[in-house]
């Protein structure tokens, strides 16, 4: 399998309908945490993009999955961050974009804390008030090759990564099972961290918990 080509689109293209299923319960349950039009970063085949409000974006580097998103009918450009160090400057504040959510894609990159503080910066400058992350736990983690760094929550939570971006850290929750000790013999269990813009009622207490 080719990493960002032709046939990791196809690993993620290639799922029963019993793996259709249970995928569809882990969208729904980061669908409930975004509101309004939203950036799908690293949307990979678009299976969460196409079930988001109209005018939400997908971003994504596997110019195959752009392809084939966009041949869905949905909006979907490549892009790769290290162009731009992750400001999103193909996007701007016209679109109205309210939420953006980064799920498994933090685990795939080198220093991800650096660079999510970015797309939280970047977040800022476009209006958008709310930012999803998504992380696998530690067996999830171990279990593909492709990913070179381990997040948790207390990376997460660092207090530097939202100092001066506009965004504090407003909850958590372990899925499926709101336990972090599952994620270390279940592979599809993830950490999913919500960080909300300081106007959208965010509790900045909430960055001081820990799992």
């Amino acid at each position: 399998m080719t990493l960002y080509g032709e046939g990791y689109t196809h690993y993620q293209l290639d799922r029963g309908r019993l793996r259709q299923f249970v995928r569809r319960l882990y969208l729904d349950s980061a669908i409930r945490k975004l509101e309004g039009a939203t950036v799908d970063f690293g949307c990979g085949v678009g299976a969460l993009l196409r079930r988001l409000p109209a005018g939400s974006v997908g971003l994504e580097i596997n110019p195959v999955s752009v392809a084939h998103c966009r041949a869905q009918g949905l909006d979907a450009l490549a892009y790769d961050g290290e162009l731009d160090a992750w400001s999103l400057q193909l996007l701007d504040s016209s679109r109205g974009l309210r939420s953006l959510v980064i799920s498994h894609v933090l685990e795939h990159l080198d220093e991800p804390m650096a660079k999510l503080r970015q797309l939280l910066l970047a977040s800022s400058r476009l209006g958008i008030e709310r930012v999803l992350v998504i992380v696998p736990g530690a067996r999830g983690y171990a279990s593909d090759a492709t990913h070179r760094t381990f997040v948790d929550f207390a990376m997460l939570s660092d207090p530097s990564i939202v100092s001066g971006t506009g965004f504090v850290l407003a909850s958590k929750q372990y899925f499926p099972g709101n336990l972090r000790a599952l994620g270390r013999w279940f592979p599809h269990h993830e950490l999913q961290v919500l960080f909300r813009a300081h106007n959208d009622g965010a509790n900045p207490a909430a960055s001081a918990r820990r799992a």
